[in-house]
């Protein structure tokens, strides 16, 4: 299965309250009229972040994210038909306008894999880390160092690996830019994606001991541009999930 990720920002004049009051009851109803190709449709409302790395002096991206959208899809013709429909075109598309910065989205075509998952009971925290690569090195290269970068960190923080419940990890895939268009003018990518799950709120100041590491793992051998990647800390909202 394939995902279509976005990270959203409020219109101007817009709270956060209603922002995401709007996107969970007025969009979400929009896109549960008419599924389309969708299999599975996650808002995830940001409840905090960080932007940038504590070596910063000044934020280098002038951006908040007030929800992270998440679009899975069988296929890429499951993909492609949704985008290219009238209904999405017209009635979905358009609803943005009442909610979004439209020249602020952030959005790919993401490959998802389960890295672990410690359990079936559903988890009440969840973190979601964005990492964006250093333009020099090539895809494949930043997927290999990401991976080894993990694998590092997570061996020297084992209290990270005992509350950690469920792990997925979304690489980016070029394909899906021929319709990235549909969120905005001007997107921003973001080559890999983490999702992690806890269990308790405490459990967060772990994954921060394991998301500065990363940071500065993937930092020091020169794959990411850390300030511009970013994490945030969110409530999932499922608006439908045709599989179950």
């Amino acid at each position: 299965m394939i995902k279509m990720l976005a990270a959203v920002r409020r219109k101007p004049g817009m709270t956060h309250a209603e922002f995401l009051n709007y996107i969970e009851h007025q969009h979400g109803e929009i896109a549960r009229a008419k599924p389309l190709g969708v299999k599975r449709y996650v808002q995830n409302h940001v409840i905090d972040s960080a932007f940038g790395v504590d070596s910063d002096n000044a934020y280098t991206q002038t951006f908040h994210r007030d929800s992270v959208t998440e679009l899975f899809f069988d296929d890429m013709s499951g993909l492609i038909h949704t985008f290219s429909d009238p209904y999405t075109q017209q009635t979905v598309g358009p609803d943005a306008k009442n909610f979004a910065d439209l020249s602020k989205q952030a959005a790919q075509l993401m490959d998802e894999v389960e890295i672990s998952n410690a359990g079936a009971a559903p988890s009440k925290w969840k973190a979601i880390v964005f990492l964006k690569k250093n333009p020099t090195v090539q895809l494949e290269a930043f997927f290999s160092a990401w991976d080894s970068a993990h694998d590092t960190v997570a061996n020297q923080y084992p209290d990270f690996q005992k509350v950690l419940r469920r792990h997925t990890r979304s690489r980016y895939l070029p394909e899906g830019d021929r319709v990235t268009s549909y969120f905005g003018p001007d997107i921003a990518v973001y080559e890999g994606t983490s999702s992690l799950w806890f269990e308790n709120e405490a459990d967060l100041s772990v994954f921060r001991q394991y998301q500065r590491a990363l940071f500065q793992q993937l930092s020091d051998e020169g794959v990411v541009l850390a300030s511009e990647s970013f994490f945030v800390y969110v409530k999932e909202v499922v608006i439908f999930d045709l599989g179950q």
